[in-house]
């Protein structure tokens, strides 16, 4: 207890503390709270936050108070006892829920939640806090779910704020980076935002902006330059403003536990296929503890991903001896044998995985997978069906090869016919054998609309363009099939290690017959091998891949520094150093080649290309230009100039080039779409419709064709097709912003408002550029004032 004496004092104290100092209040809260004076440390904290709302400090140290001394449970108590006792109350059941989630009783707060949107599913409140819940949770597709239909129901910084938090903890940095700033946008003076944005650029190695954004927030809360003077409640709850800043974005905190720490961080990098990052944080949890069988069944399972396969081997038998029945050991190794071609040694160990777990569905579809390739066929495809009936998704998709193989393509229908990416390429893979070209395209289309990493999308569209004398629009996207997956085979098995981690496809290659002789041989007459820049190339290009970027480079720099002026080698090396956030050292070292080399295409042709992605659009233009100059009135190369030039705004000169592609063939699509472009910006109608005409006779439905069709019928006035074309290319392209802005402003001349408002809302959340956030923000505030002002005339 306090002396009366000792308690006049801080009384005494606590008058002389500056009104407008949030720190000051925090701070002798934390003296009242070691002092045992819970009610007077509430207090101050109550008015250090009306000071300073974003003080996240002083908040949390109030909801630490609020625990520790039950208050925040007999709220709960108190709450519940009135729900239970009257009618539905939607005030303090999101109230009980509220509480329930500051208390980190996440269930209860779920069924809260959903007991609100039971009764009013247009609760912002509701979907924003189960948002927060689920992010809470680690659940965090589902908590995008939530942030995101409260914000169709009300656009608010705050949510913004929570969508770039959850995609920082998912990975997604640029998304991230995207929604902070959306939400600065809509409250430019939040230091918490800006603090956020920060810390995001510095993660994408922008430091400069890094810094920036941290000055702007210091300078709205200067209070967060001051972490050490403001003092926590407990330094084992939190040590710094930083660690609240991290924890919000899901760095896990080295006070929990060192070893859990990493070991976390490695199962998100791991389930994130950043397999390099997720070994460095096991490596670190080996330091600590070498008993935890786990551990080395995950480092297992990434080398196994990594392409180490006796690094996994020992990984696995070390897991063995910690626990000699451990069936995911025995499962990869399995795949290891496997991977090395001994397919006796292989089917052993998935058979041991399976007798010490029978449930293990990843080493029952591997089994299948070595009976397959032993021709043992009907105990392979039981034990597909077997698998795929338990859930298991690699043995559907084996199936599916299987059937492929056979040419059974009626049974591959059914096998696949839902919406998932795998059901998509199957379907596409027997349209295209079938002749039903379109149908087959169109697949392949939505595929690498929603997932740009599926290599077999490329190949197939590329073969299926080519063959229907698109070529080079077919070599395209073989060449893009080619960059994600050089050695791509469509008739290989899946092989599966565990489900998360499903989407990163681990793959079974026959060896080519090639390749089995040349063993045969080496084992008789082993040869000393001297390495080629071409292997090192092919390793480094493995290495990237991976995501493995030192391992990488250093494969490129032992190729040059055996051929120094080897083209591949010099692009492949400007590619690896824009992954690693080092792109001015890209553009110097391609600068330099082209210097020496001014009339290698290929390297131009890279340059050009580097400087583009980096939003260089002048500069790529006159590299362009210079290529036009070794290779006069090239297609493609006119192509990329108009295209630059339209998105520099400088229609003039597209529209000369444009033109100029149209004379050397006036049915080339590209010129055509290019002038429709032109000709709308320039309002010019009635040229427009030469173009539309044509592309519509030629049968074009493309994004391109459809939004720009749509733009050009709604300037016609004609709403109907204009509403046909937007909404097919929303169809073609569900993720661009600009289709549902169109048709938004289509829906306003109708008078719809709450329709326009929700597809305005839609590109919102699409993260629109800088100049069409503001346009769509600017829509959706007029129309939102014209129907609060209709409302009051009647």
């Amino acid at each position: 207890m306090i002396s009366p004496e000792e308690y006049k004092i801080l009384k005494s104290f606590a008058e002389r503390i500056p009104d407008n100092d949030p720190g000051a209040h925090n701070n002798l809260a934390v003296v009242y709270y070691n002092k045992g004076l819970y009610e007077e440390a509430i207090a101050e904290l109550e008015k250090a936050l009306s000071i300073d709302p974003n003080f996240l400090l002083a908040r949390n140290n109030l909801e630490i108070i609020l625990k520790k001394s039950g208050k925040l449970e007999d709220k709960v108590k108190e709450l519940a006892h009135r729900i239970e006792a009257e009618p539905f109350d939607e005030i303090k059941t999101l109230e009980l829920a509220d509480t329930y989630r500051k208390l980190n009783r996440y269930s209860q707060a779920i069924i809260f939640y959903r007991k609100v949107l039971d009764f009013n599913p247009g609760s912002y409140e509701a979907h924003f806090g189960l948002g927060l819940t689920l992010k809470s949770l680690g659940k965090y597709d589902d908590a995008l779910e939530e942030i995101k239909k409260s914000l169709e129901i009300k656009i608010s910084p705050e949510g913004y704020r929570v969508l770039g938090e959850i995609y920082f903890n998912k990975g997604a940095v640029d998304l991230a980076i995207k929604n902070f700033q959306e939400s600065l946008l809509l409250e430019p003076n939040s230091p918490e935002t800006h603090f956020f944005l920060g810390f995001a650029y510095g993660e994408k190695g922008k430091h400069k902006e890094g810094r920036e954004e941290i000055r702007k927030a210091i300078e709205l809360n200067p209070a967060l330059a001051q972490f050490e003077p403001n003092l926590p409640i407990e330094i084992k709850e939190h040590r710094t403003h930083l660690d609240f800043l991290k924890e919000q974005l899901g760095v896990p905190k080295a006070a929990v536990n060192e070893f859990q720490a990493h070991k976390n961080l490695g199962l998100t990098y791991r389930n994130k296929g950043l397999f390099a990052e997720a070994k460095r944080e096991f490596d670190e949890c080996l330091k600590l503890n070498k008993n935890d069988v786990d551990l080395f069944v995950y480092l297992g399972e990434i080398s196994i991903f990594l392409g180490k396969l006796d690094d996994a081997a020992s990984y696995f038998n070390e897991g063995l001896k910690l626990d000699p029945y451990q069936p995911k050991c025995a499962n990869g190794l399995g795949l290891v044998f496997l991977k090395k071609n001994d397919y006796k040694e292989a089917q052993d160990w998935f058979e041991k995985s399976l007798a010490w777990d029978k449930s293990l569905l990843s080493a029952l579809n591997n089994l299948a997978v070595v009976q397959i390739l032993q021709n043992n066929f009907d105990d392979a495809i039981n034990n597909f069906i077997k698998a795929k009936n338990m859930g298991n998704e690699e043995a559907r998709y084996n199936l599916g090869i299987y059937y492929l193989k056979k040419g059974d393509y009626e049974t591959i229908l059914k096998l696949f016919n839902g919406e998932g990416i795998d059901d998509i390429f199957m379907r596409g893979v027997v349209f295209s054998e079938l002749g039903r070209d379109e149908e087959a395209i169109a697949s392949f289309q939505k595929i690498i609309a929603h997932s740009p990493n599926y290599s077999g999308a490329y190949y197939n569209l590329g073969f299926l363009l080519m063959k229907i004398g698109r070529f080079e629009e077919g070599l395209s996207y073989i060449r893009k099939g080619m960059e994600i997956e050089p050695n791509y085979e469509r008739d290989k098995y899946r092989l599966s290690i565990a489900p998360e981690l499903y989407e990163f496809g681990l793959f079974y290659h026959l060896p080519k017959f090639e390749e089995k002789l040349v063993e045969e041989v080496e084992e008789i007459f082993p040869k000393l091998e001297v390495p080629r820049p071409e292997d090192f190339i092919l390793e480094a290009e493995a290495q990237l891949k991976f995501g493995n970027l030192e391992k990488a480079l250093e494969m490129v720099d032992a190729a040059l520094k055996i051929n120094p002026e080897m083209v591949e080698a010099i692009i492949l090396k400007g590619k690896i150093l824009l992954q690693s956030n080092n792109p001015e050292d890209a553009i110097n070292l391609l600068n330099s080649y082209t210097q020496k080399h001014p009339t290698d295409v290929e390297s131009q042709l890279a340059l050009a290309g580097f400087l583009k992605s980096l939003g260089r659009l002048k500069d790529a233009r006159e590299k362009y230009y210079h290529l036009l100059e070794l290779q006069n009135d090239n297609p493609q190369y006119l192509k990329e100039i108009a295209e630059l030039s339209f998105l520099l705004d400088e229609i003039d000169e597209a529209s000369i080039t444009y033109h100029k592609l149209y004379s050397m063939d006036d049915r080339d699509i590209a010129a055509n779409l290019g002038l429709l472009k032109v000709s709308l910006k320039k309002k010019e109608l009635e040229k427009a419709k030469l173009y539309v005409d044509f592309l519509e006779k030629e049968g074009v439905d493309s994004f391109e064709f459809n939004l720009y069709g749509g733009i050009y019928w709604l300037e016609k006035n004609e709403r109907e097709r204009a509403r046909g074309y937007l909404k097919r290319a929303i169809e073609l392209e569900p993720s661009k912003p600009l289709p549902y802005y169109h048709l938004g402003l289509l829906l306003v001349n109708e008078g719809k408002f709450d329709e326009a408002c929700s597809n305005w809302k839609k590109a919102l959340l699409l993260s629109p550029d800088e100049e069409l956030s503001n346009k769509i923000s600017y829509c959706l505030r007029i129309t939102m004032e014209m129907m609060e002002f209709l409302k009051k005339a009647v």
